[in-house]
């Protein structure tokens, strides 16, 4: 696994993630067919968008790829992390929170380095509120360690045709 590769001596990253506000926002939604509703009485704690990010950032720096990372703006960065969450809800017809992202790699200059279209689920056991938010954010948590082994891959890839192209 990840954590007995050695680390790629460079900061990451994590801008805040686009996407329609109806996914980006303080609700969690629930699907039924083409029917978009709001779960009753739930809400994130702060905007999905901002705790995406940060949860991405996160994983980025407990999975140990790379030298450390942060939420764009924060600090210098050798590569950067944007991404559209494409799919952020639990899904009525096979009761699984859904979690989907277009994520791509780019270095300085905007020059994009590589880009994944990355999908993770979860069951959902019951129609519950609690039971929903917690699928989803074990959906949006194995999105993210799964996004951060793409971009890692990519970097190191990307750092080792520079080196041996005597470029960086």
């Amino acid at each position: 696994m990840s954590r007995f590769r050695a680390p790629i001596d460079a900061v990451i990253a994590v801008a805040q993630p686009t996407g329609e506000r109806s996914i980006l926002g303080f609700d969690l939604i629930w699907r039924t067919g083409d029917t978009i509703a709001y779960v009753d009485q739930s809400q994130w704690s702060s905007r999905a968008a901002d705790a995406l990010q940060q949860i991405l950032a996160e994983t980025i720096t407990n999975q140990g790829r790379f030298r450390a990372s942060t939420r764009s703006g924060e600090a210098r960065a050798d590569y950067e992390i944007r991404w559209e969450v494409l799919d952020f809800e639990v899904r009525e017809e096979d009761m699984t929170a859904h979690f989907r992202a277009d994520v791509r790699l780019v270095a300085p200059g905007r020059r994009i380095i590589a880009s994944r279209i990355i999908d993770a689920t979860a069951p959902v056991s019951a129609r519950s509120s609690s039971v929903a938010a917690d699928a989803l954010a074990r959906a949006a948590r194995e999105g993210s360690a799964r996004i951060g082994e793409f971009a890692a891959d990519a970097a190191l890839t990307a750092q080792t045709s520079a080196a041996g192209t005597g470029s960086h």
